[in-house]
């Protein structure tokens, strides 16, 4: 007998909101019920097109919805934190987009929630439930490459609508918190460690306001060094190389690979390595919902989420003030 599906809810009917709706009706063990938006026939066209059974006009009636198990958070950054701990309040787990708050206090409020009503959390790295980034993590704690060096990662596109989100700085808008928050955390996934320190320096839009373009360092305690660099007004860029003493690993495509993922190392054994899966959101959406009924561990956890939020204020502080911070 097929295992009981978990019953999804979504906030929000944007752009991400609908990638993870196909991703629930791929899942082996997700079943997309609802969907809440402010604007009633917003949520009608999104639960149509994408499969919910039913949508509300209102976040409010979403979560008071008997049969929403797990609610995904797909609302703009400054609202992360308020809906994930009513929807903690309302009884349902909750799996967050990234970047999962905007401060520290933030993040660690929305944690006392889920915790205090007998809930699971999870900020939404879906990169992070493919077995690429699995793999990557046990060559470089194998010494494959040697003594970890150097991270470099970089994530960029163009933003063109004005009215985009992403160049919104009431809604904590830019580079940093759009597509840095990925970085960040690869740089310390790979590093295994949390950076002592941060410098970073960024290009504030005109218009906007918000870091259009921001280039980073990480300075981590073993020795190895973090860089990135982000934009919403740059071409399209998705790449990381890992280096270490003896070799490096190149991946093209650490943020969104493929079912089929390609990865290069130059090393001991020098070799492309191909990995088969399935896409990464679907992969997300199975691994929480085996998380809430089966007790998985959680990929990215509590203490994960933390210190990815500390990073990014501390990079945020440092571009803000043109000086390195001390985490």
């Amino acid at each position: 007998m097929a295992a009981a599906k978990t019953r999804w809810g979504i906030l929000g009917t944007g752009r991400i909101a609908r990638v993870l709706a196909e991703a629930i009706r791929r899942s082996d063990y997700g079943e997309l019920v609802a969907v809440g938006s402010r604007d009633r026939a917003r949520a009608e066209a999104f639960a149509a097109e994408e499969g919910a059974a039913r949508s509300y006009g209102s976040y409010e009636k979403l979560l008071a919805a008997a049969d929403v198990q797990i609610v995904y958070n797909a609302l703009p950054n400054t609202l992360h934190h308020e809906w994930t701990v009513r929807a903690a309040e309302a009884g349902k787990h909750i799996l967050c987009e990234k970047p999962l708050a905007v401060t520290v206090a933030e993040a660690e409020a929305m944690f006392a929630a889920a915790e205090a009503h007998g809930v699971l959390l999870m900020e939404a790295f879906m990169y992070r439930c493919h077995p690429q980034t699995a793999r990557l993590r046990e060559l470089v704690a194998e010494g494959e490459i040697g003594e970890l060096r150097l991270i470099h990662s970089t994530f960029g596109f163009f933003v063109t609508d004005p009215a985009n989100i992403r160049l919104s700085a009431p809604l904590a808008g830019g580079g940093l918190m759009d597509v840095g928050c990925y970085c960040l955390n690869f740089s310390r996934t790979m590093a295994g460690e949390e950076p002592a320190r941060v410098c970073a320096v960024a290009r504030y839009g005109p218009e906007s306001g918000v870091d259009e373009q921001l280039a980073g360092t990480l300075d981590f305690p073993s020795g190895a060094i973090a860089q990135f660099d982000v934009g919403v007004k740059s071409a399209g860029r998705a790449f990381a190389e890992i280096a270490g003493s003896e070799g490096r690993i190149i991946v093209p495509n650490p943020w969104k690979p493929a079912e089929q993922s390609l990865v290069t190392i130059e090393g001991k054994h020098p070799r492309e390595l191909q990995l088969d899966a399935k896409n990464a959101y679907v992969l997300q959406v199975d691994h929480f919902a085996q998380c809430v009924t089966a007790g998985a561990r959680p990929e990215v956890t509590k203490a994960d989420s933390i210190a990815n939020t500390a990073a990014i204020c501390a990079v945020r502080q440092s571009a803000r003030e043109g000086r390195p911070v001390a985490l």
